[in-house]
């Protein structure tokens, strides 16, 4: 990454001076897509590509056919059948789950600790629902992760595991020698979450004033005693669904290309990927997704969210989430049916939502070639957002899914781990990440989330409420870029940002 240097910056004159600087194009160069992000750490600014047309179509043959009033529509480019299974995927992501045994056959198993009751509710439209509100909540779309605060403990909390479920389907122990045994005799939610926000006030380069909103979490009413010592919370905001077949698709081999865990190039940059077990094959493979890439594939994400968030057992995850001290919690499990011959949700079912999300288009890019736009795509590459945000792919053309094969996408990110700062650590390991690391996110479509959900959040926990935010929260590796976006003048930050929401 280049940096810049701006701590000598006295006056606005001068600061204007680097902005035009970081304005002056080195050279152009037409790569096309799977350019390399590596540029020479010596010069100020980065080597910015010719446009290319493939741009406008952000997930080639998997874009929506137009502007939806939701990200839940199939890519354009899908066969009648796909777009059938597309959309009996889709109701088991709407529909909301119940507590067995019921009449309803086809969706009960929900709990015996959850979230929510329905996939939707934490990604509405097929992005972030809206943001719980600060105070003492019962969380919704914020979902309460726990992890190790110690690099040499692994494991999890042993009372509530590596997720905090706030609600629970109703069940009482009845069995008088077993409620002599045991201190907990109902099977209740875990915990409320206590959330407050602190401002961080700063200043522009060219004086006009910023605010940001620092949150701050605690968790309270622990129904069943207090979290081991060495645990730690980390909190996150649902994320966006949309074009995940797609990330899914690329090569593994293309990730790896990029990792440079120790910056051996010295351009400030070390990309590195978490390397995490895959539950079915016990292989241990390379992480995709998840806010540190805690899992390797999108079948595991989408069965590893019907257990932890819904309560729903698979075949990826056969055992519920209830830990040896939530004896009611057991107990519920078994008055509900559950066993490895009878899971929640069959295999076929699971498979229909595996595709809805494989198949999920993406919006096309919006107004890519305005003037505007363009001078802010000149200031992308300039700053080097894209050392982290890679721009493009071509998925891999052996991929089972043909509609998702060797398609030319647009999805900004280089799915790995970076170390984002202080600012924005939780302190928790997640397999190889660390408390200051996070995988780097897509940015295609978020342009869209006011116009989709009416609300845009942005980061891991949804603190930032615009893109401008979210990059002043950026630290770490990303810092002199965000003092480089400092540095800007107005009109240029306002191109960038209408870059970003664009794509």
């Amino acid at each position: 990454m280049k940096h810049f240097s701006l701590h000598n910056v006295k006056s606005i004159y001068s600061t204007r001076l680097l902005a035009f600087t970081i304005l002056v194009v080195l050279s152009a160069c037409d790569r096309g897509p799977n350019q390399s992000k590596n540029v020479s750490s010596q010069s100020i600014v980065s080597v910015v590509p010719t446009f290319d047309l493939s741009e406008h179509k952000t997930a080639g043959g998997i874009t929506h056919k137009r502007l939806y009033a939701s990200y839940l529509y199939p890519g354009e480019k899908l066969n009648n059948k796909q777009k059938l299974n597309f959309w009996s995927g889709f109701s088991f992501f709407r529909d909301p789950w119940v507590a067995a045994p019921s009449a309803t056959g086809n969706r009960d198993g929900l709990g015996p600790l959850f979230n929510t009751r329905s996939c939707i509710a934490c990604h509405t439209a097929g992005s972030r629902a809206k943001i719980d509100e600060a105070g003492h909540i019962l969380p919704l779309s914020l979902v309460v992760r726990l992890g190790s605060k110690d690099s040499s403990i692994k494991d999890v909390d042993p009372i509530y595991g590596g997720q905090i479920q706030p609600r629970a389907i109703s069940y009482r122990l009845t069995d008088t020698e077993i409620i002599e045994k045991y201190p907990y005799t109902d099977n209740v939610g875990e915990a409320w979450l206590d959330k407050s926000y602190s401002k961080i006030e700063g200043t522009f380069a060219d004086g006009e004033p910023y605010e940001l909103l620092k949150p701050n979490y605690q968790l309270s009413k622990l129904a069943y005693g207090e979290l081991a010592p060495h645990i730690g919370i980390s909190v996150r905001l649902a994320p966006n669904i949309f074009g995940m077949g797609l990330l899914n698709a690329i090569k593994t081999d293309d990730l790896l290309e990029q990792e440079d865990s120790n910056d051996s190039d010295g351009n400030g940059i070390s990309a590195k990927y978490n390397r995490v077990p895959n539950v079915i094959t016990n292989v241990i493979e390379v992480g995709r997704f998840g806010f540190k890439a805690k899992h390797p594939n999108l079948h595991q994400q989408v069965a590893a969210a019907f257990r932890d968030d819904i309560g729903i057992t698979n075949s990826s995850f056969v055992n519920e989430s209830c830990t040896a001290r939530q004896v009611a919690c057991n107990y519920a499990a078994e008055y509900g049916g559950h066993s490895l011959a009878d899971l929640e949700i069959p295999n076929n079912r699971l498979d229909l939502v595996v595709t809805f999300n494989e198949l999920l288009g993406v919006p096309p890019a919006r107004k890519l070639q305005s003037k505007t736009v363009q001078a802010g795509r000149t200031l992308f590459y300039q700053l080097n957002c894209q050392q982290c945000h890679t721009p493009s792919y071509v998925t891999d053309e052996a991929y089972p899914v043909k509609a998702l094969a060797k398609q030319t996408i647009w999805p900004y990110t280089d799915l790995a781990l970076h170390d984002m700062g202080e600012g924005l650590a939780d302190g928790v390991y997640e397999f190889n990440a660390n408390g200051h690391e996070w995988r780097t996110a897509p940015l295609w479509g978020i342009g869209l989330q006011q116009y989709t959900t009416g609300q845009q959040r942005f980061l891991h926990d949804g603190r930032a409420r615009t893109i401008s935010e979210a990059i002043l929260w950026h630290g770490g590796e990303a810092e002199p870029v965000k003092k480089a976006y400092v540095a800007l003048t107005k009109q240029q930050r306002e191109a960038l940002i209408k870059f970003v929401k664009a794509i």
